[in-house]
C-alpha cells in the first residue's frame, strides 16, 4: 500500500465522523403548535408569522409546524398541552377557571379600559401588552398556574373592545332595562344585570339566529365577529365602546418539557417570536374588525354613540365591579391577596394604554418591537417557567 493509500483510508473516518457532526449541529428540532382554531382564521395566519419568525431567529435550528383545529380542540388543549401531544398550543384559560385562575382573574379586569378615553380603536393591543407583562415580570402566582399543568406562559393575543352589535337603538340607560343581551363572560353579564338586562349565554355559532329570531336583542362581541359569523346581515345597530372590555384570555403555552429540554438561545429564540405571534394575531383581530365595521356601515347599519350618562354609569360599575372580582376570585379559587395583585395591575393597564396610544404603529413589527423591549426581553430565561 502506497503512502497516498493509506492517509486517504485514514482520513475516510475522520471525515465521517466530522459530517456526521455536522448534521447533528445543523438539524433542526421541530416542535408542534397546535391551533384550536381553523385555518385562515387570525389565529391560524398568525401562526404562520410565529413559525417564520422562529426560524429565522434562530437560523433554522428551531422550527415550528402548525395544526390549525386538527391535533386538539380548544376544550382538549390544556391536558394535550400537559400530556405532550403538543409541545405547544393555544390554551384559552377561561375554559379551565380552576386550573389558571390568576390568568382568569387578570382576563375579566378588561373592562379597566373603559376607565380611560386612550387608545380607542387599539384597546386589544394595550390591555395583551398589560396582561402579558403582569402574569410575566409581575406575577409569580400567575406563571405558577400554568407550571402546574406542565406549561409555560407566554402571551397570546386580545380581540378588539366589545360593542353592543344589536338590532335595536341602545345609547342610553333607559335603552338597556329589558333589553336582552348576548354575553360572553361573567363581567359582561353582570354588566348587562346592572342596566336592567338579562345575560343570555350562547355560542358564538348561535348568535346569528338567535337576533334574527329576536332570542337576544343585542350581543356583546368585538367588531371580527359581524364577518366571523356573519353578523352584518342581521345587526341592524352598533353601540360603539359600550360595555367595552376585550378578550384577553389566552395563553401561548409551551410544554415545561420542551421549555427545559431547549438551550437558553433557543428559549431567548422563542420569546422573539412570540412577541411577532401576539402582535399579528392582535393587529389582525383589530384590522378584520375595522374591515367588518365600516362594511357594516355602508351597508346601513347605524353607529350609534352612547350618551355621558351611559359612559358614566357604566364607569362606576366596574369600579365597584373589582371589589366583586377580587371576592369571588378568593372565595371560589382561593386567590391570595386578590385585592393587592389587582393593584399591581391597574397601574400597567393605564402604563400600556398611554403607551399604545402615543405610539407610531404603522404595522404589526411595529407593534412586536414593543412587546419585546417592554416584556419578553427582561425574561430571565435561566429561570422563568423551571
Amino acid at each position: 500500500m502506497s503512502m497516498t493509500q493509506w492517509v486517504s483510508r485514514a482520513l475516510i473516518p475522520a471525515t465521517v465522523v466530522a459530517g456526521l457532526t455536522l448534521t447533528t449541529v445543523t438539524q433542526a428540532r421541530e416542535l408542534g403548535y397546535a391551533l384550536g382554531f381553523p385555518p385562515n382564521s387570525a389565529a391560524a395566519d398568525a401562526a404562520k408569522t410565529f413559525a417564520n419568525k422562529l426560524a429565522a431567529a434562530s437560523d433554522g435550528g428551531l422550527t415550528i409546524k402548525n395544526y390549525p383545529l386538527s391535533l386538539l380542540n380548544l376544550a382538549e388543549m390544556s391536558d394535550g398541552v400537559r400530556d405532550g401531544m403538543a409541545d405547544i398550543g393555544n390554551v384559552l384559560t377561561p375554559y379551565f377557571p380552576r386550573q389558571y385562575p390568576h390568568a382568569n382573574m387578570a382576563a375579566e379586569l378588561t373592562m379597566l379600559l373603559t376607565m380611560s378615553d386612550k387608545a380607542r380603536g387599539r384597546q386589544g393591543m394595550a390591555y395583551v401588552g398589560a396582561m402579558g407583562e403582569f402574569l410575566v415580570l409581575n406575577c409569580p402566582d400567575c406563571a405558577q398556574d400554568f407550571i402546574n399543568e406542565g406549561q409555560v406562559y407566554l402571551p397570546m393575543g386580545a380581540t378588539p373592545e366589545y360593542q353592543l352589535l344589536c338590532t335595536t337603538p341602545v345609547r342610553t340607560v333607559a335603552d338597556l332595562d329589558g333589553k336582552r343581551l348576548r354575553v360572553a363572560g361573567a363581567q359582561w353579564s353582570r354588566w348587562a344585570s346592572h342596566f336592567g338586562a338579562s345575560g343570555v349565554s350562547l355560542s358564538g355559532n348561535e348568535v346569528y339566529e338567535a337576533l334574527d329570531q329576536g332570542v337576544v336583542d343585542c350581543t356583546v362581541q368585538s367588531n371580527p365577529e359581524l364577518g366571523n359569523f356573519g353578523l352584518k346581515d342581521v345587526v341592524t345597530d352598533i353601540t360603539l365602546g359600550i360595555p367595552g372590555g376585550v378578550f384577553s384570555g389566552g395563553s401561548l403555552s409551551v410544554s415545561t418539557s420542551v421549555w427545559k429540554s431547549l438551550e437558553t438561545g433557543h428559549r431567548t429564540d422563542l420569546l422573539q417570536a412570540a412577541s411577532h405571534l401576539m402582535a399579528d394575531m392582535t393587529w389582525r383581530y383589530q384590522t378584520y374588525g375595522d374591515r367588518d365595521l365600516e362594511e357594516a356601515r355602508e351597508a346601513g347599519v347605524t353607529l350609534h354613540e352612547p350618551t355621558e350618562a351611559l359612559v358614566e354609569a357604566s364607569r362606576e360599575f366596574v369600579e365597584e365591579d373589582i371589589k366583586h372580582i377580587a371576592d369571588n376570585y378568593t372565595t371560589e379559587y382561593g386567590i391570595e391577596n386578590a385585592e393587592a395583585k389587582i393593584e399591581t395591575l391597574r397601574p400597567i393597564v393605564e402604563k400600556w394604554l398611554d403607551l399604545i396610544d402615543s405610539a407610531d404603529l404603522e404595522n404589526s413589527e411595529d407593534l412586536a418591537q414593543i412587546y419585546w423591549d417592554e416584556i419578553l426581553s427582561k425574561v430571565d430565561v435561566k429561570q422563568y417557567g423551571i
